[in-house]
């Protein structure tokens, strides 16, 4: 673990299960004290079908590894937990950046490979919601759609066009 040595390569997150067990690790520690419902068993059903392999454009979910370590993840989901927003596709989801890691430019590299990857789709808009990121989004060029509560929780849809 530590600072990464500037040779991070983003690819497609493998079906290894070592690999998602420990994103999704950070993903329920992430969001332990801000959504208490999202559990183990929430984050297995996201990424289940990356265990077994991608099948379709979307969703993608793409690792940030430094060496053959994983520091990091992104995705692209045609559809978000939010209601109501099936206007809005597809949908940046699940970033997030081992927290011994964060603050070198993983979380920018992701987001680079996960739009890139949408260019790729043809796609010309995408979207994301944050509860807690929002001048980070704001910062690299992200438009604020709409506010409102996800679980009670405040969170901003933020949109990107490409």
């Amino acid at each position: 673990m530590g600072v990464p040595t500037g040779d991070v390569e983003v690819r497609y997150l493998p079906a290894d299960r070592m690999v998602v067990e420990r994103i999704i690790r950070w993903q329920v520690d992430h969001y332990r004290e801000s959504f208490p419902s999202f559990d183990y068993d929430d984050w297995i059903d996201f990424y289940g079908p990356h265990m077994r392999g991608q099948d379709g454009p979307l969703p993608v979910v793409l690792g940030a590894f430094d060496g053959t370590e994983c520091i990091g993840t992104v995705a692209i989901v045609e559809r978000d937990d939010l209601d109501d927003v099936d206007h809005y596709t597809p949908w940046i989801a699940a970033m997030i950046v081992d927290p011994s890691h964060r603050g070198h430019g993983v979380g920018r590299s992701l987001l680079a490979a996960a739009l890139g990857r949408c260019r790729d789709l043809y796609f010309s808009r995408v979207h994301l919601w944050t509860h807690d990121q929002f001048e980070w989004y704001r910062r690299l060029g992200w438009r604020e759609v709409e506010s409102r509560k996800f679980r009670d929780i405040p969170i901003t849809i933020f949109s990107l066009d490409l």
